[in-house]
């Protein structure tokens, strides 16, 4: 359980610097999508292009680190129910009848059962 608390920890962190890369973005003037280039094709003169792709190839390392992250927790979730609901659902068996007699070469004889043994389930 605390290592998926602190998966979540990261997850937290992680999201964080995103928003973080998001509004150094917004400071220069853009998003993640605007154009760089000017319609002719050239450099826009306005805006810090290095600066900008600098923060961009940031936010898409820090977007894929999530993304893997996020896959990580997830599988550590699936494992944590799991033994969780194994744990909790382990039944109890008790005996519901007793074997007092077993006839020789009966079908009880033949299956194996013997004077004492206790049924705990019966059928399939």
């Amino acid at each position: 359980m605390e290592h998926v608390q602190k998966l979540l920890q990261q997850k937290t962190e992680l999201e964080s610097e995103l928003r973080q890369l998001d509004n150094e973005l917004h400071a220069h003037g853009v998003d993640r999508t605007t154009q760089l280039m000017d319609a002719n094709g050239f450099p826009r003169s306005d805006i810090d292009i290095v600066a900008i792709r600098t923060i961009r190839q940031s936010l898409i390392c820090k977007q894929n680190d999530l993304r893997g992250l996020m896959a990580h927790i997830e599988t550590q979730l699936i494992a944590l129910h799991q033994t969780t609901h194994t744990a909790d659902v382990t039944p109890k068996r008790r005996a519901f009848a007793r074997v007092s007699i077993v006839t020789p070469h009966s079908p009880a004889s033949e299956a194996g059962l013997m004077a004492g043994d206790k049924i705990i389930q019966y059928g399939t």
